[in-house]
């Protein structure tokens, strides 16, 4: 049997860091069976909760509306809940098997629902792109949980917005 000290050495010669335990309970609601699409999607949260560190970034909370007509900053403070907080509530799940997927989706979920649903194979194909545009991805996804449809605005204003608002 490998030792740990094997499997991270391993790990970090192929680029991928290891998970701290912290990380793990703090994204408590990822139920993403494959370790390597889970790791991936805990970098990509972690990205995306360090980038909401910084006040423009937070802006993107106010560059939209809800399907209800508040902003996602309204309805975090409707709800008192700080964006931070908020992060760690949404569930990702694993739905490769849904059509979307099989149409060569990525992410989805309905405006206001916290649960996100992942392609997983299509997620593991991306994973090494820039933790910027992972972490947009999954800013995406969070403004879509907070009530933000699209069309408008289109999927590609919403990443776009986010890219410049939170960097790539």
């Amino acid at each position: 049997m490998p030792s740990k000290l094997f499997i991270v050495v391993v790990g970090v010669w192929f680029g991928l860091a290891p998970i701290s335990g912290s990380q793990r309970n703090r994204w408590h609601l990822i139920r993403i069976p494959d370790p390597v699409a889970r790791d991936a999607a805990i970098t990509a949260l972690e990205s995306a909760a360090a980038r909401f560190q910084k006040s423009d970034c937070l802006k993107v909370l106010t560059d939209f509306q809800t399907i209800n007509g508040f902003t996602p900053a309204e309805q975090l403070a409707a709800w008192e809940i700080d964006i931070q907080t908020y992060l760690t509530m949404v569930t990702f799940i694993d739905d490769s098997r849904h059509r979307l997927c099989e149409k060569g989706g990525m992410f989805f979920t309905s405006p206001g629902s916290r649960v996100v649903r992942v392609c997983v194979e299509k997620f593991k194909l991306i994973r090494h792109h820039s933790r910027g545009y992972l972490a947009a991805l999954f800013v995406h996804e969070f403004l879509h949980t907070l009530g933000v449809g699209e069309s408008p605005p289109s999927s590609e204003e919403i990443t776009a917005r986010v890219m410049t608002r939170c960097g790539t």
